[in-house]
């Protein structure tokens, strides 16, 4: 995988929250060059997966994980994922790509998501 970050063509970062079906946000952010038209689609059709008796936090970083994965699998123009929530006084997080080898990344990514729960 190359990333943008070398040269100076760097892609847009998107971060959209969904609340369904958890109850509390969940923040999913991409670094693509991928068309995410069908991103609210795609995390939603995941979402319906989500099983009534899964509640733990170890229940919710792998079924993160995963999401994380299947997001990889469907935008393979993907330099970053991210995906992360605050349940029970606890950050969950999974990340990939440029949000896990990039520290600049990651802190922007944590910092935006710090400035728009605080709005």
């Amino acid at each position: 995988m190359s990333t943008s970050l070398s040269n100076k063509h760097a892609e847009p970062m998107v971060i959209r929250k969904y609340t369904r079906p958890f109850g509390f946000p969940c923040y999913v952010a991409l670094i693509t060059g991928d068309d995410l038209n069908d991103l609210d689609e795609v995390v939603n059709k995941y979402n319906e997966q989500w099983p009534e008796q899964k509640r733990g936090l170890q229940d919710l970083r792998n079924y993160f994980g995963g999401m994380t994965e299947m997001l990889v699998e469907h935008y393979p123009r993907a330099e970053g994922i991210a995906v992360c929530s605050f349940a029970d006084k606890a950050v969950i997080s999974s990340l990939w790509g440029d949000f896990m080898v990039h520290g600049q990344c990651r802190l922007e990514y944590f910092s935006l998501l710090n400035m728009t729960t605080q709005v």
